[in-house]
Parts: structure tokens; C-alpha cells; sequence
């Protein structure tokens, strides 16, 4: 659904996923594979690719893509700023504090933010259990 966002949202999307996966100061391999993901996903230009890694360093501010993405646009950020901050094992109490921060803009309440958690624990244990049959 992502890519059904305008290009400007796509790149306020994925530039807010850095913004996430660097809060606690660290970026992982995981979290750096799920925002190229992300931007694959997302169809972004090459070049906006390029602009989305250069923020890496400088990550853009959570209120400024917020105010870029339309509601489903947020509630996809947010769906997937769980998702990143889940994919290297740990939730970081920087990264649980953007989240809510994020939902707290979207407007969605704690019981929904809980399902959305669950969603993502459930995601990786299926994910996970790929590993039975590839070995």
C-alpha cells in the first residue's frame, strides 16, 4: 500500500523509517536491510534513494513527514516504524517513545498501538519460521 502513496509521501515515509531505526544512536544491519526494503517497495527514484541514505546522518524531523503523509500515509508510518524498530530483536525505550509519538499524531490509541505490536511479534515468528523448511 505504501507505493499507493504520492512520491512526496513515499519519501516522507521512508525518511521517517531512518528517523526511527537512528533514534538510540545505532543503526543495525537489520534495520538498515528493512528501510532499503521499504524503499523498494515504495518505487523510489534511484536519486531519492540516494537523498533518503543521506539523511542517515542527519534524520529528518518525525513532525515534518508527518506533516507530509495523509491519514492512511501516517498510519502506514506507523504500522512500519514498528516494524523497523522490531527487526534487529529489541525495542529501544528512544524508539518506544517515537512510536507513540507517531500515534499519538495519527490519533491512534493505545489498545490499537498494542494490536499493531502484536501484529508485528506475530509477522516475525511467521517470518522466522521460514527457517524451518530452508534450512
Amino acid at each position: 500500500m505504501v507505493n499507493d502513496l504520492t512520491i512526496e509521501e513515499r519519501l516522507a515515509h521512508a525518511q521517517l523509517m531512518v528517523t526511527v531505526a537512528s533514534v538510540d544512536g545505532e543503526l543495525v544491519k537489520e534495520e538498515l536491510i528493512m528501510i532499503e526494503s521499504i524503499m523498494g517497495k515504495s518505487m523510489l527514484h534511484p536519486e531519492m534513494r540516494v537523498d533518503v541514505r543521506n539523511t542517515l546522518n542527519h534524520p529528518v524531523e518525525v513532525e515534518k513527514c508527518m506533516e507530509i503523509l495523509s491519514d492512511i500515509g501516517q498510519k502506514l508510518a506507523l504500522r512500519d516504524a514498528v516494524l523497523v524498530s522490531a527487526c534487529d530483536g529489541d525495542y529501544d525505550k528512544k524508539e518506544i517513545r517515537i512510536i507513540k509519538k507517531i500515534a499519538k499524531f495519527t490519533g491512534i490509541d493505545n489498545d490499537s498501538l498494542s494490536e499493531i505490536y502484536q501484529w508485528v511479534e506475530d509477522y516475525w515468528r511467521l517470518y522466522n519460521r521460514s527457517n524451518d523448511f530452508i534450512g
